[in-house]
């Protein structure tokens, strides 16, 4: 009996192999939780077509904005788990699941991490008609001076003003929008003052003088912004926010497939003008595997609790 079984099993793994093999055979849909133009969909929209290609199947983007990321989250969270559904996201993907109380999914169980494509640091840029200060203490001084006079653009991700506030001690009046691209278009039009927020969509503005940017919150300076201090160079040594561009299955989706996925994406972030590219957004492009990718989710989403727990920040609806 346990030999028949035990063939039955074999013959059923051979008859499911070739699915596998086979995968994918029509298009992808890879959802972006914001609109069109922001950071996210610039980074999603860089490697899509290249993993399209690897893939030889199209991967068509869909931008599901809204709810500060969390449509497009649960979007993809909910889809069936056969591959045919990805999520693209940078930091909304470990912010939310911190500064939400009551999200209509589980991120860390209905979402798998499949692999880290780049890593990037941000910049805390001002507009530069309306803001005198042209260095953080500069800034930090004007704000102090004003409280509640100063609008702070957000484009969801809370933490890094909320972070900012915590360490320099400011009250600013803090102004939502949809994505970031709403948010630095906001900032340009003089709605707001500041933001705190990835390179991507900043360089035009930055170089053409519209946003100036005081420093970056990294450890590191951006070789594209040699000028520009890192913020402990600045004077804020604890403040400092990164964040991460990767990609997301539903969680039940099965190993093979996000093994394939997570191989395709790997190579192409290895590619040189990958690597240029996203260098010009500000980014470093990296590989993962999918439980590295897990891993870094993970230890995210525990370090954004603790500024939460400082900060005493409530969570949102």
């Amino acid at each position: 009996m346990k030999t028949v079984t035990s063939l039955l099993a074999a013959v059923l793994f051979a008859i499911a192999l070739p699915a596998f093999a086979q995968y994918p055979d029509h298009p992808i849909r890879a959802i972006v939780p914001f609109p069109a133009g922001g950071g996210t969909d610039v980074f999603a929209r860089l490697v899509s077509d290249r993993l399209g290609k690897a893939l030889g199947q199209p991967v068509v983007i869909e931008n599901k904005g809204g709810a500060d990321g969390n449509i497009g989250m649960e979007f993809v969270a909910k889809a069936p788990a056969d591959g045919y559904t990805m999520l693209f996201n940078s930091s909304a993907a470990t912010v939310n699941p911190v500064m939400y109380g009551k999200l209509r999914f589980d991120p860390a169980r209905e979402l798998r991490p499949v692999t880290v494509l780049c890593e990037y640091y941000n910049l805390v840029v001002v507009n530069a008609e309306k803001i005198p200060a042209t260095t953080l203490a500069e800034f930090v001084e004007l704000l102090k001076k004003n409280p509640g006079k100063y609008n702070f653009a957000s484009n969801g991700a809370r933490l890094g003003i909320e972070l900012f506030k915590l360490e320099t001690g400011v009250d600013v009046t803090i102004v939502p929008y949809r994505g970031a691209s709403d948010a630095i278009t906001g900032l340009i039009r003089g709605d707001a003052d500041f933001m705190i927020v990835n390179a991507p969509g900043l360089m035009p503005h930055i170089a053409s003088g519209k946003l100036r940017a005081l420093a970056v919150t990294g450890p590191k300076r951006d070789p594209d912004l040699p000028s520009v201090p890192t913020t402990a160079e600045a004077g804020l040594p604890q403040f400092t926010y990164s964040s991460f561009f990767g990609a997301y299955v539903p969680a039940a989706t099965p190993a093979d497939i996000v093994a394939k996925l997570a191989a395709a994406l790997n190579t192409i972030t290895a590619m040189p003008d990958v690597v240029a590219q996203f260098r010009q957004q500000g980014a470093v492009a990296v590989q993962s595997t999918p439980a590295e990718a897990a891993r870094k989710y993970d230890s995210t989403i525990a370090s954004y609790k603790d500024i939460v727990v400082k900060a005493k920040i409530p969570p949102a609806d």
